[in-house]
């Protein structure tokens, strides 16, 4: 690893302590400040790497244009900002509301997430342990994959925290004619 690279690396944990301590409002921390700076981390030195390799294919169809420092100054600048933005998405990304619930509210959202799609209905649900955790799970649509001899709904999947909402969309399906829906990704 050299030194520039080493920077980076300073640079993305120190980026990470300091979001990390951050809350989501509630008083409670979303993410603990480690994991927030591997996955920080991760994403800075994959943006880094990316930005290299683009600033590495933009100066060779324009030679000549730019002496070595100007290259190398603007290679820097292109990590440095891919860098900080890769971090803020990789950590984004991990930070759900999700993640939120306890075990009894995940229980709870995966009862109601089986209602819904046995019912074609929209239901609610809500976190015994965290009154501020509701949801909402919508059908949006149902549908036969005759190929694979199952029924599939998808559905729209919100959970809100007071301050905050996101929304996830999950599709279950179920063997025909009468089989038990699961979550399935094809």
């Amino acid at each position: 690893m050299n030194c520039f690279s080493l920077r980076f690396l300073l640079l993305g944990l120190s980026l990470s302590l300091i979001s990390g301590c951050q809350s989501n409002g509630n008083g409670e921390d979303t993410l603990g400040w480690g994991t927030r700076a591997v996955i920080c981390t991760g994403g800075g030195i994959a943006g880094a790497y990316i930005a290299k390799e683009l600033a590495e294919a933009y100066f060779e169809r324009r030679p000549g244009n730019y002496s070595e420092k100007e290259i190398d100054t603007y290679t820097k600048a292109f990590q440095l900002g891919l860098f900080i933005s890769f971090c803020k998405l990789a950590d984004y990304a991990g930070n759900t509301i999700y993640k939120n619930l306890s075990e009894q509210g995940r229980k709870e959202r995966e009862a109601q997430v089986l209602a819904a799609a046995a019912s074609s209905t929209a239901t609610t649900y809500s976190d015994p342990s965290n009154p501020s955790l509701s949801g909402t799970v919508t059908p949006t649509r149902t549908y036969q994959e005759t190929s694979m001899n199952r029924e599939c709904v998808d559905m729209e999947d919100t959970l809100a925290d007071g301050t905050q909402s996101e929304t996830i969309y999950v599709k279950y399906c179920r063997e025909l004619p009468n089989g038990v829906y699961q979550p399935t990704t094809a």
